[in-house]
This record gives C-alpha cells, structure tokens and sequence, in this order.
C-alpha cells in the first residue's frame, strides 16, 4: 500500500522504453523504488522552463547523495528544503510572520506559503533576500531557472 502511495505522489514521464519517475523524497525513497522495479537511479534536468525531462548528469547529484538542485542566475540562490541553512531562513520567515498583526499583501503572500515550506519547500533569494517561497515542483517554471532532480528510469514491459 505504501509503495502505490509513493506512485501516486511521483511525476511520472514517458519514454519510447522507459519511463522516468521524479519527485523523491530522499535518495533512500529513489533507490528503494528502484530496486522494487528493476530500474535505475539517472540524474534528470528541467532545463527548459516547462516539463521535459532530459538526461543529464551535470551536476553529480548520484555522488553527493542529493535529490534535488536548482539554479536560476548570478543573483538568484535556491534553497531546498533538504539543503544547509534552509531551516535558518525558514525560521526568518516564521519570526516575521509572527511580528506582523495585521498582513500586508506581501505578508499574506509568505504566510501563504506555510505549506510550502512544510511540505517540499523552494526558498528563492535574491541578493541574498528573500524574493519567494514555492515547492520544489513549481520551481521547474521559474524564469529562467535549471532545475535537476534524482530520478529512477523503469524499463518498459514488452
């Protein structure tokens, strides 16, 4: 039963002979579901602004023992959820949320994010301020952002 909520969850891409599974939690969830299935852990890149997935090993995600990576220019960083000094910035976002009574637009606009950060949180930041809070699947349409993640390649049935 867990193993079909964790299909159900994934982004699933099809291929003349695979398909390509993204949207992991962690890499043990990848290479878990991997070996279930007879696949095999591939690195993918959103490079394009939209949803296709292309092979792409660049940024040695395997190796690090990462999930997910993603690059938006000089003046942008992207913090992932998993990724060191998110919980910091994250607890910047709270503390603010918590000084304000009555929101403004750009306060309702974070604090609207709550769930974001709970779930599977992107923390975008320009010039080392904060500019956004997404999830790590809308960071893929960001202007002109690169997004790499984990992902498991399943041989198609003949």
């Amino acid at each position: 039963m867990e193993t079909e909520n964790i299909v159900e969850r994934l982004n699933k891409y099809e291929f003349d002979n695979s398909n390509v599974y993204t949207g992991f939690k962690s890499v043990g969830e990848a290479r878990k579901f991997a070996e279930e299935r007879n696949g095999k852990l591939v690195e993918v890149g959103f490079l394009d602004g939209n949803d296709n997935p292309v092979e792409d090993d660049s940024q040695n995600l395997i190796a690090e023992n990462k999930y997910y990576k993603a690059f938006a220019g000089p003046d942008y960083k992207i913090i992932h959820s998993a990724d060191e000094g998110f919980q910091e910035v994250a607890e910047k976002l709270k503390e603010r949320k918590n000084e304000v009574t009555s929101k403004s637009p750009d306060e309702k606009y974070f604090s609207d994010a709550d769930w974001q950060i709970e779930e599977d949180a992107v923390i975008v930041l320009f010039k080392g301020e904060i500019e956004n809070v997404t999830s790590r699947e809308r960071s893929k349409y960001l202007m002109h952002t690169k997004v790499y993640e984990l992902a498991v390649s399943v041989p198609k049935s003949e």
